[in-house]
């Protein structure tokens, strides 16, 4: 923080992880999801006694096993068809999704559809990243990676926003900003929240890292690459005075139909006007 001395830096920050403390999380039956391996066996049972407790959420549920892009010959009526015709993969995306979209529509500041947009587009490139390198189960950690952003506005209201929405010459002097403002970027604000809310290991390790590359590259370093694509197709996290440049992806990744940009702009696109808002 420029200018501030050690002391009230380090107020700031425990002032902010406070306020951090108190955000509303994620709905109980959402976190639950969140938390059940899907390798465990009794996974599928699982997810459909959480479903059970949840009737708004297992409508949604119902009504995307019954969509045209999932839709079969007859109608899904239970939970446990529609968990078995969806896969758990999808259950799960659904559940973080319809999470994320009800804390960012919640208040209609620009500054969250920014947010939501980052989100979706991150996700529709992780999850395209994870399929062309058999790594399943992108999607929903490509969603919440910036879920840190959502905790800093929910805690600090449109101020926040506001500063965030000014334009960038890159992520790095945002993150400066973000540090002068509340003593932590983001990226530290993500793991406090995740910490908070109770996610697994695997959504906190890439809502607190996910602008370093890591050495052994993994799902962590999928969804660095699914960032900076989410930003060079114009989905950035912040307002940038030019576009980032197309991430430099593996050689056996580089011809893949689905992660073409323009292939990829269509998908988050279609999935955006899907999703609303």
């Amino acid at each position: 923080m420029n200018g501030a001395n050690p002391t009230q830096v380090l107020n700031t920050c425990v002032a902010m992880t406070r306020k951090l403390a108190q955000v509303p999380p994620f709905g109980q039956a959402v976190l639950k999801i969140l938390n059940i391996s899907l390798n465990d066996e009794s996974a599928p049972v699982l997810f459909e006694e959480v479903f059970k407790s949840e009737p708004a959420l297992t409508a949604e549920l119902l009504m995307l096993a019954n969509s045209a892009a999932f839709g079969g010959r007859s109608r899904v009526q239970t939970i446990r068809v529609a968990i078995r015709h969806l896969g758990l993969e999808q259950v799960r995306s659904m559940a973080a999704t319809s999470a994320l979209r009800s804390h960012t529509h919640r208040h209609r500041y620009p500054y969250l559809a920014s947010v939501w947009a980052h989100g979706i587009a991150s996700a529709v490139a992780a999850e395209a990243l994870g399929g062309a390198c058999g790594c399943p189960g992108m999607y929903t950690l490509g969603l919440t990676h910036d879920l840190g952003r959502l905790g800093l506005f929910l805690a600090d209201g449109q101020p926040y926003g506001e500063e965030l929405s000014k334009e960038f010459a890159a992520i790095e002097q945002a993150n400066r900003v973000e540090r002068n403002l509340f003593g932590m970027t983001h990226c530290e604000a993500g793991a406090l929240v995740a910490a908070t809310w109770g996610f697994p290991e695997s959504l906190a390790a890439c809502m607190g890292e996910h602008h370093i590359m890591p050495a052994g590259g993994g799902p962590r370093g999928l969804i660095v690459t699914a960032c900076r694509m989410a930003d060079s197709l114009g989905f950035p996290e912040v307002p940038l005075s030019e576009a980032s440049g197309w991430p430099e992806l593996d050689p056996a990744l580089a011809h893949v139909d689905q992660l073409e940009p323009e292939a990829l702009w269509d998908e988050i696109n279609r999935r955006i006007a899907d999703l609303g808002h």
